[in-house]
């Protein structure tokens, strides 16, 4: 039953959904100097470590970003740097938005606005830690302040804006601290979301993630509870696809059912809705302890590319969360994933399922001189660069490149390249360098025996 579901989902979604990037590292790239890099050509690492890049910007877009650099051009208000931040973002330059974002802030630092708008554009680029200081400090600069209507950028179906500045700021903070895996704090956001909510699209989608949240914290009842705040017969103008979960979530629609197409999607909803639908359904699989199937619908959203989507980012760091607790190791490619998730998600503990145990394994690092023996000296190397047990979220992203792979029997020989972005969100120089590994067979797959990095 659940691989007809899985199969029916490809169905829905499309059949790129299974045929898309790969969500281990990238094969190809140039060889570069450190200091004669070019320009960063991605908006964004995944958790995965794959580049992130929008599609080609579509002729309106553009169009509407360079009036808002105009206008910028004549006015330096922080109403024109928010809009040509907003157009950056819908034409998907994401790396720009957040400049603009940053440049109206050192003029209007007390912008609460502006905080808002950057803390969901990194969120956008898998920042989630500077995604929680914005949200925060706007929280905080925004008490006592009047409610305000957020302009859309593109009207809703009504014509009128549905959600307000205090709306957005607890919403996204709340999607930060889910997506960081911060549940109690991503909570209490979420609980004061929903007093800015003002109508049945804004109280669904915040009660959505809420719902969401509390099933993470095992909190059951807690999360029925919550669903009271849904009318049973609401007036959805946008948000369906969260409406639909709901009513999965209180049993009024089966989950194979959450599959199917919907009349009430529009066409250009169906791709965002079916997305909706589909995480709503892995979290399901979760619940049920179906961690196989939760984790094969999660991996069937992240290749769909529609890596700016809420669904896709959630789904991603829930791949990242299961490779800490369920890491694969049954190929070569998988150690090398399970090896980069480790770096960005700084988990202590996946030492000791990723390298070899009898032999001791060896390790060349490129910030400290001389050859690091055993994998207890190997993990106090880890803690030094602030890695935990269980790992944590962080802004920086570390991935390989050029990577080949050479069997010998029961081993193998790698080469690649390493990269690590300290800060994805701006312009700036990407460590780099040459490492080699060699794997060998273990019964629950390859591990790593000898790591030797260096740098450019």
């Amino acid at each position: 039953m659940r691989t007809k579901t899985l199969r029916l989902l490809a169905s829905v979604l499309g059949a790129a959904l299974f045929l898309g990037a790969s969500a281990g590292p990238s094969a190809g790239g140039q060889v570069v100097e450190a200091k004669k890099l070019a320009p960063k050509t991605y908006e964004a690492i995944s958790l995965m470590g794959e580049k992130l890049v929008s599609p080609a910007s579509d002729k309106a877009s553009l169009d509407r970003y360079a009036e808002a650099r105009q206008k910028l051009a004549k006015d330096p208000s922080e109403e024109n740097f928010i809009w040509l931040g907003r157009r950056a973002a819908y034409a998907g330059r994401y790396r720009e938005a957040i400049k603009a974002f940053s440049d109206g802030l050192a003029k209007f630092p007390q912008s609460y606005r502006l905080l808002r708008h950057r803390g969901h554009r990194y969120l956008t680029i898998r920042q989630f830690v500077r995604a929680v200081d914005d949200l925060e400090k706007a929280a905080e600069l925004a008490k006592g302040k009047p409610l305000e209507v957020e302009p859309d950028a593109v009207p809703s179906k009504s014509g009128q804006p549905l959600s307000n500045t205090h709306y957005n700021i607890y919403y996204h903070l709340g999607l930060a601290y889910f997506l960081a895996g911060e549940y109690p704090f991503a909570e209490k956001a979420f609980r004061d979301c929903l007093t800015w909510a003002k109508n049945d699209d804004s109280v669904i989608a915040a009660t959505d993630w809420l719902y969401l949240t509390l099933r993470r914290m095992k909190l059951d009842k807690e999360a029925r509870d919550a669903l009271a705040a849904v009318r049973p017969r609401a007036n959805v103008v946008e948000n369906t696809g969260y409406y639909q979960r709901i009513l999965m979530y209180r049993g009024a629609i089966a989950p194979e059912l959450m599959l199917s197409p919907w009349e009430e999607d529009s066409a250009d909803e169906k791709k965002p809705n079916a997305l909706i639908r589909a995480y709503g359904l892995g979290n399901w699989d979760l619940w049920g302890g179906d961690v196989f199937m939760a984790l094969g619908v999660f991996e069937a959203i992240l290749k769909e590319k529609t890596w700016t989507y809420f669904a896709s980012i959630a789904a991603e760091a829930d791949v990242a969360n299961l490779t800490l607790t369920n890491p694969a190791h049954r190929t070569v490619e998988d150690t090398l994933t399970t090896w980069t998730v480790m770096g960005n998600m700084s988990d202590l503990t996946l030492l000791y399922s990723l390298f070899s145990v009898n032999p001791a394994p060896s390790y060349f690092s490129s910030e400290k001189k001389g050859l690091i023996r055993g994998l207890e000296p190997l993990v106090e190397h880890h803690k030094g660069f602030g890695f935990t047990a269980g790992g944590k979220a962080q802004d920086s992203r570390l991935w390989l490149e050029e990577i080949r792979v050479q069997p010998l029997g029961t081993a193998a020989f790698v080469t690649a390249r390493w990269l690590f972005d300290k800060n994805v969100g701006e312009e700036g120089p990407v460590q780099q360098g040459p490492v080699t590994f060699v794997l060998v067979q273990a019964p629950d797959g390859y591990r790593i025996l000898h790591a030797h990095f260096a740098n450019d």
